[in-house]
């Protein structure tokens, strides 16, 4: 019988030119070509966080010789900013076995203990579309982490496993920001400075409940300033003075009033009090050390004489010598002129 010599051919139609198998099994072929694809890691973000022997490790953090890096190293975060954490915390073995118990968390402590903070923090699994947020999102090990710094945060938390056990510090500081920038929250905890040769400073909050409160503990000072208030109140010394100084206090409207009642009592000196005669005048302890009233001298004693030109009594005599006891003075006028002769 011929024999026809033909590509060899499989059960499910693999054929291949030079390839030849004998009678003991034994394969004959010209080449073979072994293929392996590689899979591909994610690496993007602004820290990669791998398990190394049960620490953390951060792709972006070295040591001092630059190639090995650091474990469960410090990390400086700004105020405002968004983090991206690329966890590849556990692997996956070739029989579909998660290897590892490291996770990622965020924590605050207040001296008592370590608390899970979960504000601004979310997470992405590696299909990129499940989200978790807050509390959710704390405890992963794939995936990315997104922790936006608030504003308010303090200047230090901590980043660990689970159980606390490794951890490290994330250092929280300010923005630096030069030029001209337009921002929801600001929050300084040291000096403010603003200044500008000819600029505007403008402080003014909308809406029903905007307010400017200006509050240092210690005091402070305002100079230079045309201050327009709705209301102005004071718990201390106020001292209004300057030269040649105009000092006004004219409240208008039908019920404008001006009320100066010092508890402890005060002075008015060299101010002249009303634009005309005042039509009544009610006290309970006047002195006067000099003046006149009406051409009558006031002294700080009783005067020995007066004279009038004038004077209508209109009291009913209180005694037998008091002014308005005419009789008396009458009867004691004439006694007096026949004891005389006069």
């Amino acid at each position: 019988m011929a024999v026809v010599k033909s590509a060899f051919e499989a059960q499910h139609g693999f054929k291949s030119p030079g390839f030849t198998v004998d009678e003991a099994g034994n394969v004959t072929l010209r080449s073979v070509t072994y293929t392996v694809t590689d899979e591909v890691t994610d690496v993007s973000g602004d820290y990669v966080v791998r398990d190394a022997g049960g620490n953390f490790t951060f792709d972006a953090e070295f040591q001092e010789d630059g190639t090995t890096l650091k474990v469960n190293p410090g990390v400086t975060l700004t105020r405002g900013s968004a983090y991206v954490f690329n966890l590849i915390l556990r692997s996956v073995n070739q029989a579909g076995q998660t290897l590892g118990n490291m996770s990622l968390n965020i924590f605050s402590n207040d001296g008592t203990g370590y608390t899970l903070y979960n504000t601004g923090v979310s997470h992405t699994a590696l299909d990129g579309q499940t989200k978790l947020e807050l509390s959710e999102a704390q405890g992963q090990f794939s995936g990315k982490v997104t922790f936006t710094v608030p504003t308010n945060a303090p200047n230090e938390l901590y980043y660990g496993d689970g159980d606390q056990t490794p951890i490290g510090i994330l250092t929280i500081i300010d923005p630096t920001i030069t030029g001209v920038g337009s921002f929801s929250s600001i929050l300084t905890t040291g000096n403010v400075t603003a200044q500008g040769e000819n600029a505007v400073i403008t402080l003014a909050p909308t809406g029903s409940s905007g307010t400017v409160v200006i509050n240092p503990s210690n005091g402070g000072t305002l100079s230079n300033m045309d201050v327009n208030a709705l209301r102005l109140t004071t718990t201390d010394n106020v001292t209004i003075n300057g030269e040649n100084a105009d000092i006004r206090i004219v409240p208008t409207g039908s019920a404008g009033t001006v009320l100066i009642n010092p508890s402890a009592g005060g002075s008015i000196d060299n101010v002249n009090l009303g634009a005309t005669t005042p039509g009544t005048v009610s006290a309970t302890i006047l002195t006067a050390s000099a003046g006149t009233i009406n051409n009558t001298k006031i002294g700080n004693t009783k005067p020995s004489t007066a004279t009038f030109t004038v004077a209508n009594v209109q009291a009913k005599p209180v005694s037998p010598t008091g002014a308005a006891n005419k009789k008396y003075v009458d009867n004691r006028a004439t006694a007096l002129a026949i004891a005389l002769g006069s």
